[in-house]
């Protein structure tokens, strides 16, 4: 009947000395380090360009911001620059309206924040 354990390097052989040498250990740890350093090098790699992309993302999004924000800032200048005409168009058309308009403007202020 065959033992269901598998033997491995460290286990103790049938002459009771072990199976591997610690030269051969050594040359595993050496192993193993090289093996891990590998793999943070890759990590590193690998989060450095998911990093990037962010950046990328992000600098994308901040001129998308940017765009949006100046062509709003055109859009509300031309609204302004609109209204300043009709404004400058309907006084001209009647001068004495506008002036009780403004007068009564005046007063209301003046009553507000007297």
């Amino acid at each position: 009947m065959q033992s269901d354990t598998i033997p491995n390097d460290f286990e103790a052989g049938a002459a009771g000395g072990p199976r591997s040498t610690d030269a051969e250990l050594e040359v595993q740890v050496a192993n193993l380090r090289s093996d891990v350093a590998g793999i943070a090098e890759t990590l590193k790699s690998m989060a450095s360009e998911r990093a990037d992309g962010a950046k990328r993302q992000a600098y994308a999004l901040r001129d998308d911001v940017r765009d949006r924000g100046e062509q709003y800032v055109r859009q509300a200048k031309d609204a302004v620059s609109d209204i300043e005409e009709q404004v400058s168009e309907q006084v001209r058309a009647e001068p004495i309206k506008a002036v009780i308009v403004a007068a009564a403007i005046g007063y209301l202020y003046a009553r507000i924040f007297h």
